[in-house]
């Protein structure tokens, strides 16, 4: 229980520092912290509209009292208002959010899982040319930024050979609860998904990889090998339960990346989910939004990281946040 308790008392102390700084941030910038929480420019503003925000966002009061005001806002759910917008921050991203996890999390689960399998084989068969040209290509394709494959793809497979369609999570028309509106959903998430698992494969790989080819030298695998087990066999049984953890640990870790960067892909495909709502947010100004979005994103790493992290102390006891005993 100790173990569970320190994971999470870690995972909550790095979650409240974000959360005091997604509060002080606008209230220490330079000029009127009404406009910043806003998003209106003060000379846009009447007399009896800035004492409404001023009131509204309770600036008049203490600090101290102004962020129990903000900590409410996000326990109850609402995570602030949108002046901006007129509505309730949480809904706004709740609006959206489905549409980020359409494509980060089946990217994760194929990232992971190709980058484990992959990284097995080549770190078991290390020398050989499969492993050379597997680990160069890879280590090649950690340096091309995400937006980068992202355009790439959508040259080659939208306007060369025009297989799949560039933009948005549907075609118009096409009505919901359909066989041909699954088969539409599924071609649009093809580029998407296929650029984040791109752009999060080399790091799993390598690490698999790497891993997996300092464990291949150990004597009690080269003992299976004597004995003539399948090589299917060694990889899983021997090397995978050996490096089980490292690999959870970077799936968790995966999906705060993934999360992260769909930020950037969301926008170049055109869909509707967190990272447009962000850019959105940035161009009008909007902070309460653009602070919403921050603190879902960061509960969404800390959940995830956490819940690797518990899963390793699961499979083996030693572990203590990152420890061994």
């Amino acid at each position: 229980m100790k173990k569970y308790t320190r994971s999470i008392f870690t995972a909550l102390a790095c979650f409240l520092i974000v959360v005091v700084l997604n509060f002080c941030l606008p209230r220490l910038l330079p000029g009127n912290p009404v406009a910043y929480l806003t998003g209106f420019a003060e000379e846009d503003m009447t007399p009896r509209q800035y004492e409404y925000y001023t009131e509204a966002l309770h600036l008049n009061d203490p600090p101290l009292r102004q962020f129990m005001y903000y900590a409410e806002s996000l326990l109850d759910g609402t995570l602030g208002y949108s002046y901006k917008k007129e509505a309730v921050v949480s809904s706004l991203i709740l609006e959206r959010l489905g549409y980020t996890l359409q494509i980060t999390l089946p990217a994760v689960l194929f990232s992971t899982l190709i980058g484990l399998f992959w990284g097995l084989r080549c770190g078991y068969k290390k020398g050989g040319w499969g492993d050379r040209l597997s680990t160069g290509a890879l280590i090649v394709l950690n340096t091309v930024p995400s937006f980068l494959i992202a355009l790439l793809l959508i040259i080659f497979f939208c306007f060369t050979f025009r297989l799949l369609p560039y933009s948005g999570l549907s075609s118009a028309g096409v009505g919901r609860g359909t066989a041909e509106y699954v088969v539409d959903r599924l071609a649009h998430l093809i580029l998407p998904v296929g650029t984040l698992t791109l752009a999060s494969l080399p790091s799993r790989y390598l690490l698999v990889r790497n891993m997996a080819a300092g464990i291949s030298g150990e004597k009690y695998v080269l003992y299976a090998r004597e004995r003539g087990l399948p090589d299917g066999r060694i990889q899983l049984s021997y090397i995978l339960r050996n490096i089980a953890q490292p690999v959870i640990t970077m799936a968790g870790m995966g999906v705060s990346v993934c999360v992260g960067g769909s930020l950037v892909i969301e926008n170049i495909f055109s869909i509707n989910g967190m990272g447009s709502l962000l850019s959105e947010a940035v161009y009008t100004l909007d902070y309460p939004l653009m602070q919403g979005i921050l603190f879902v994103t960061t509960l969404i790493m800390v959940v995830s990281i956490v819940v690797s992290d518990i899963v390793c102390i699961l499979i083996d006891p030693r572990v203590i946040w990152g420890e061994t005993a």
